[in-house]
């Protein structure tokens, strides 16, 4: 909570300002002042195994690590998955996605050579007109990211 205009913000903005733009946490006093994007929102890992026979989601597997614990629904983690469709942000995205095919790996390792992607699934709300007319507060939107290897690199 520094004020932009000081130099002390100056000085700290180049150590963390990427890392708060890529979390969210870059925020401003009118942050309040948007509409919300989404009603929910859930990011699932699917793989497929190595012999091929299609997507499946892994169940009780999430895709924030360590652990791969499933994310509440109350948590604020969207940000960071919607920064997986920039290019910009490859560069962080390229070892989150490899740390992921560790843990996945570490807990069934016999998906080795297989692949995973992740499925972000958000209710987006609609336009109060729109939800004046349908009676539909919001509608659903899928989208993929990957598949990723699941190679291991810790070997």
């Amino acid at each position: 909570m520094i004020p932009t205009q000081s130099i002390i913000w100056r000085k700290f903005q180049p150590l963390v300002g990427r890392y708060r733009m890529l979390t969210g946490l870059d925020q401003h006093w009118d942050m309040f002042a948007s509409v919300p994007n989404h009603r929910a929102y859930e990011v699932t890992v699917e793989v497929e195994p190595p012999s091929g026979g299609g997507w499946r989601t892994l169940p009780g597997i999430g895709p924030v690590i360590p652990g791969l614990r499933e994310v509440p629904g109350h948590f604020r983690y969207h940000t960071y998955f919607t920064r997986l469709d920039e290019k910009r942000y490859v560069p962080q995205v390229i070892p989150y996605t490899q740390r992921l095919a560790d843990e996945i790996l570490r807990e069934h390792p016999e998906l080795t050579g297989g692949k995973f992607r992740l499925r972000k699934t958000a209710h987006r709300i609609q336009a109060l007109e729109t939800i004046r007319d349908l009676g539909e507060p919001s509608f659903e939107q899928s989208t993929l990211n990957g598949p990723y290897p699941l190679t291991s690199a810790t070997k």
